[in-house]
C-alpha cells in the first residue's frame, strides 16, 4: 500500500492521491478527495447502494451534493480504479469544532467483496485525521448498522472504541415527499440498531476530567467499566458513585432536533419540570436522546432519567459541557411510542458484553 506524506495532505491537491492500494484481485485503486464534479458519481452510488431510502434524502439532490463537496468542513473521500477513474467507493468526514462525524461510507456492488470497503474507509479514518485541519480536533465519531459487521471491523482496524448501542436509532425510508415542519417528524418506518464508535486523539486525554461522577446504578458502572477496559489513558480515573435525588443539582441544557430521523437530542442537566415538558414537546418523536455529564452537579438528572424511564444506552469519553469543560456524559434514550423492538445485531466478539448488556436492560426494564 502506497502512502502519500502527510506533509502533503491537503483537501486542494486533488487529482492527487493521498494513498494507494491494491485490491484482492490486483487491481490498483487511489484514494482522494471529493470535488463538486464527484456529485452525479456519488448520488448514482447512494441509489445503488440504498435506493431512496436513505436517512437524509437530500443526497439524491445534485445541487446539494455539491454544496456538501465545496465545504470546507467537510472531507469526502473517494476510493477510484486507477486504470479507469471509475469511483469505487465513498466516505465523509465532517469537521465540527472539536469533535469530528464520519458517516456515508459506502461501495458500489460491483467493487464489493474484493477488500475495498475497509481500506477505502480506514485508510481515510487514518489519513484524514494525519492533517492539519484536524490539529484541534479531539475525535471522530461515527454510528455504524448494527447489521453490519464489516462496518465495525472498519472503525476496529482504525482503534476506535464502541461506547454504545442505540436499538432503533437509524430511521430509513423514502423521504424525497416529506417536508419538514414544525414539530412534524418523518414518522417510523424501517428502524435499526446502531452502534457507536470514536476515534479519540491525544489532546482529548490531555484535557479530560478524570474525576468521573455516576449514579450508584450497576448499568451505569457497566458502561463505564466497558470503555475503560478499552482505553488504557482511564486506568487513573477516580470514579465517585452517589444515590442522587432527582429534585437537587442545577439546570443548564440544550436541545437539537433531527427531523429525518425523527430524533431529539437533549445536552446537559434538567430538572424534572422542565424534563416532563420536554417529553410532552416531543411525544411523537421516536427518540429522545439525553447526554448527561459525569459531574457532581448532575447526579440528579441521572437518577430523574431513570424514574422518567430512560434508559442508559452508552457512554461518551470527552463530552465538553455546558459550561465548557471536558468530561464525559452517559447516553440515555427514551421511547415515547415504543421502537426499541428494533433491535435486531450482528456484532463481532467484542461487541457481545454492550450487546447483553443492552438487551438486558431493554427487555427487563423498559420504559
Amino acid at each position: 500500500m502506497a502512502v502519500i506524506s502527510k506533509n502533503y495532505l491537503s483537501k486542494h491537491d486533488d487529482p492527487a492521491y493521498f494513498q494507494k492500494f491494491v485490491s484482492k484481485n490486483g487491481d490498483e485503486y487511489g484514494l482522494r478527495f471529493g470535488t463538486p464534479d464527484d456529485a452525479e458519481s456519488i448520488c448514482m452510488i447512494f441509489r445503488e447502494i440504498w435506493g431512496f431510502k436513505y436517512v437524509n434524502p437530500l443526497v439524491y439532490k445534485i445541487e446539494y451534493l455539491k454544496r456538501e463537496l465545496s465545504n470546507e468542513n467537510n472531507f469526502w473521500f473517494v476510493g477510484e480504479l486507477l486504470n479507469t477513474r471509475e469511483i469505487a467507493g465513498i466516505g465523509l468526514i465532517e469537521k465540527k469544532r472539536y469533535i469530528a462525524h464520519a458517516s456515508k461510507g459506502m461501495t458500489k456492488k460491483k467493487f464489493q467483496g474484493q477488500g475495498i470497503t475497509t481500506k477505502i474507509g480506514a485508510s481515510g479514518l487514518i489519513s484524514v485525521m494525519k492533517m492539519p485541519q484536524f490539529k484541534e480536533v479531539l475525535k471522530i465519531e461515527t454510528e455504524v448498522r448494527a447489521l453490519e459487521v464489516r462496518a465495525q471491523k472498519i472503525n476496529q482496524n482504525a482503534g476506535a472504541i464502541h461506547f454504545g448501542l442505540i436499538p432503533a436509532y437509524i430511521n430509513l425510508g423514502d423521504k424525497r415527499a416529506y417536508e419538514i415542519t414544525n414539530n412534524t417528524p418523518f414518522p417510523p418506518k424501517e428502524e435499526e440498531a446502531a452502534f457507536l464508535y470514536s476515534l479519540v486523539f491525544k489532546n482529548l486525554w490531555r484535557q479530560r476530567e478524570n474525576k468521573v461522577y455516576l449514579i450508584d446504578d450497576e448499568d451505569f458502572i457497566f458502561f463505564h467499566n466497558h470503555v475503560k477496559n478499552q482505553c488504557k489513558q482511564m486506568k487513573d480515573d477516580d470514579l465517585i458513585t452517589q444515590k442522587g435525588k432527582k429534585d437537587k443539582g442545577n439546570e443548564l441544557y440544550g436541545v437539537s432536533k433531527d427531523y429525518y430521523n425523527g430524533l431529539v437530542q437533549i445536552y446537559g442537566s434538567i430538572k424534572e419540570k422542565s424534563l416532563s415538558q420536554l417529553i410532552k414537546t416531543y411525544n411523537d418523536w421516536r427518540i429522545i436522546l439525553w447526554r448527561i455529564p459525569t459531574t457532581i452537579n448532575s447526579i440528579h438528572s441521572m437518577a430523574l432519567a431513570l424514574e422518567k424511564g430512560f434508559n442508559i444506552v452508552g457512554y461518551d469519553v470527552g463530552y465538553k459541557s455546558m459550561n465548557g469543560t471536558l468530561c464525559d456524559s452517559v447516553i440515555l434514550a427514551y421511547y415515547p411510542n415504543g421502537g426499541y423492538h428494533a433491535f435486531k445485531v450482528n456484532y463481532l466478539e467484542e461487541n457481545k458484553p454492550l450487546f447483553n448488556k443492552i438487551r438486558e436492560i431493554f427487555f427487563s426494564r423498559v420504559n
